[in-house]
This record gives C-alpha cells, sequence and structure tokens, in this order.
C-alpha cells in the first residue's frame, strides 16, 4: 500500500523492485508455463530453462524499476536468441515463449498493488511493455546471427563432404549416405550436373535460384571451375534444361543416383575445359566432343591430326576454304543435305557440290558418319 504523501508515479518501479525479490518465485511460475510449450519440450533443459528466466525477470525488473543494469544482464536477450537457436527452438516459439515474460511480470505486478497503486500502475503499462519488447527484439536478432552461423557451418561441412565425395569414385556407401543426408536428397536419385568457368558463377547461382525449389541443389567450387548438382525429377533426360539454356556452362549427362556423381562431375569438367571461350549458352557432349578428344590427343597429335585429314584444303583460297568448312559443319549438325541448304540459305545442289568438293580436297566424306566424325575432330584440332 502507498504511504501517505507518496507518488504515485513512484509506485510503479516500487513495486518492480518487491517483485526483484521474489525473482526465484516469478522464474518457476514461468519455467513450469513454458516447459509445456511444444517447441521447447525436449529441447531446452530444465535447469537452463530456471535459469535464462530468472536472468530475463531480474533484467525486466532492474529496467522497469529504473535500476542500474549489471553488465552480465546486457547480452543475456541475445545470448537468449542464440541459445534456443542451437537448441533448435523454432523462432515463433521463442518470441511466444520471451513475450510471454509480460504475461508473468504483470501479474505479479498486480499481485502486489493496491487499489491506490491502480491508476498508476495502468499508466505505467506501456512501461512493462517496452521493457519486454526490447529483451523480445533482442532475442530475436540474436537467434537471426545464430542461425547465420549455424547455417555457414553448415554450408562449410557440406562443402567438405560434397567435395570428398567429387574427389572419390563414389564407391564409399557410407560417404554417399552422409552426403545425401546433409544435401538432404535420396541418393537414388537421378541428379543433373554441371561445370562453369569462375567467370561465369554469377550467372549459374541466378540460374539455380530461377528453380524456385524445383528440387535440392548444391553449388561448389571444384578443380578450379564450379559445379553444379542438381536433384532431378524421375525420368529426366540429359537434355539442357531450360532454365540453365542461357548460361555458359558444359551439360553431363544424368548420373543414375549419387554414387555415380563423381564420374559425371569429371566428364563434365573436361567438356567445360574444351568449350568455346566465346560460348554463351549451355553445351553438352553432343556440341563439344570433338574439342574434347583433340584436348585429349596431345599437343604433338593435334597439328598431325588436323594436318592428315585437312591438308589438302591448304591448296584452295581462304574464301572457298571457310565455305567448305562452313557446309561441312553445318550438315553435320543437320544431318541433310535440305537442312544444310535452308540453314545456308543456298541451293541444295550448292550443298552437294561443296560436300563433294570437300571428299575430292581431304579424300574424306563428310555425308558418312566415320568420315564426318573423324573430320570433326580434325576441325577441332585446327582450331
Amino acid at each position: 500500500m502507498p504511504t501517505p504523501g507518496s507518488d504515485p508515479a513512484d509506485r510503479l518501479p516500487m513495486l518492480a523492485r518487491e517483485c526483484l525479490e521474489d525473482v526465484d518465485e516469478l522464474a518457476e511460475a514461468y519455467a513450469a508455463e513454458v516447459a509445456g510449450f511444444e517447441g521447447y519440450a525436449g529441447r531446452v533443459e530444465p535447469q537452463d530453462l530456471a535459469e535464462t528466466a530468472r536472468a530475463s525477470f531480474e533484467l525486466l525488473l532492474r529496467l522497469v524499476g529504473g535500476l542500474v543494469v549489471p553488465d552480465r544482464l546486457h547480452r543475456l536477450s541475445a545470448e537468449l536468441g542464440r541459445r534456443r537457436a542451437r537448441s533448435g527452438v523454432p523462432l515463433e516459439e521463442l518470441l511466444r515463449a520471451v513475450r510471454m515474460d509480460f504475461t508473468v511480470l504483470w501479474a505479479a505486478l498486480l499481485a502486489r498493488a493496491g487499489d491506490a497503486d491502480l491508476p498508476a500502475l495502468t499508466a505505467g503499462a506501456v512501461r512493462v511493455w517496452e521493457a519486454v519488447e526490447q529483451h523480445t527484439v533482442q532475442a530475436h536478432i540474436g537467434y537471426l546471427d545464430e542461425l547465420a552461423v549455424l547455417a555457414r557451418a553448415h554450408e562449410r561441412e557440406r562443402s567438405l563432404l560434397v567435395a570428398r565425395l567429387l574427389s572419390s569414385d563414389g564407391a564409399d556407401r557410407q560417404l554417399v549416405a552422409h552426403v545425401a543426408t546433409s544435401l538432404s536428397v535420396d541418393a537414388d536419385s537421378a541428379f543433373g550436373v554441371a561445370v562453369a568457368r569462375h567467370e561465369a558463377e554469377h550467372a549459374l547461382v541466378a540460374a539455380v535460384a530461377s528453380r524456385h525449389g524445383a528440387g535440392a541443389h548444391h553449388v561448389q567450387h571444384h578443380d578450379g571451375a564450379i559445379v553444379l548438382v542438381a536433384e532431378l525429377p524421375r525420368g529426366s533426360s540429359g537434355e539442357v534444361p531450360e532454365w540453365l539454356g542461357g548460361v555458359p556452362c558444359a551439360v553431363g549427362p544424368v548420373a543414375r543416383g549419387l554414387a555415380r556423381v563423381p564420374a559425371v562431375v569429371r566428364l563434365t569438367c573436361q567438356l567445360a575445359a574444351a568449350m568455346d571461350p566465346a560460348t554463351d549458352h549451355a553445351v553438352t557432349l553432343r556440341q563439344v566432343w570433338p574439342r574434347l578428344v583433340a584436348r585429349r590427343l596431345g599437343d604433338e597429335a593435334v597439328p598431325l591430326v588436323g594436318d592428315a585429314v585437312l591438308g589438302g584444303l591448304d591448296v584452295i583460297g581462304e574464301y572457298e576454304r571457310e565455305r567448305l568448312v562452313e557446309t561441312v559443319l553445318t550438315h553435320a549438325a543437320g544431318g541433310s543435305v535440305a537442312a544444310t541448304a535452308r540453314r545456308l540459305y543456298c541451293h541444295r545442289n550448292t550443298v552437294l557440290n561443296r560436300l563433294n568438293r570437300f571428299r575430292e580436297l581431304t579424300g574424306y566424306d563428310p555425308t558418312l558418319p566415320d568420315d564426318s566424325a573423324v573430320v570433326l575432330v580434325a576441325l577441332a584440332c585446327r582450331r
């Protein structure tokens, strides 16, 4: 009860100080209530809950009572948020629990107030709520900060696991299972693999973001390149997905199971290394294989292969040589004289004449599959 002549405005701080003497009782009541929260059960130990409750009420009562806040309580709110994040408490459950401080604190203040104190207590409700809200905001910030720390730690752990897998032969079933768990994928799923140079990393990451939750994925630096491993829907083909088409990268064949990903990544890295630096779109083995074969032949063999197959073209002028090569490449891509004529905007007889001229000069018939394959490799060697 207020004493005669006392200022009613001073009653709220006085009531807060009275509650501070019974802070253990407040903490006990609070802990008993919050322990039943679904997000806390099995995640927060009773002792932890009791200790943080006591410290939280001491902080709040000191703020409301206008008392000095010791250094040990200055970072309490943020640390509370971090601890709950590490414990796996959902954010909404944390905020619900922290805001319950107001309910318990207000009930304690009312229990100690007389009738004459009610006007001052009512007027001070905002002050009590502001203290609780400040505590809540700082706990929220601490929680989000810790989530960011945990996410970075998880990403590092995941990258290390994936790096181990990509450097292996995929035969370690335990490693494959660990990677599948870390990536949240089914180890038996189909996986797409893409490899890009470092300058295309931003484009690759942006393309992945455009998938809008269409399966798990992981982007990683590996062997001097940027590697994407993405879980695909069942029955996916090896065609370049639409969302990846505009990215300058190499797309490997579909890996049927996570254990096959290392082998596919190694092949795709070779495809990426063989890509024309001017390429501005995604390519597959179909487009890059001649350049890949040329690279695998080695520096000494490349000029020999090019000269052996294409030496006959050296006796004609540059203009005619370019027209013949253009026609051969277009025919190899389209597979027919009619399609080649349409692509080059010329008569089919012109196409036939150029193909025959190429055969006469080189001895290789570009309309025959075996000869065409050799010619494509030779052209890649010369380039």
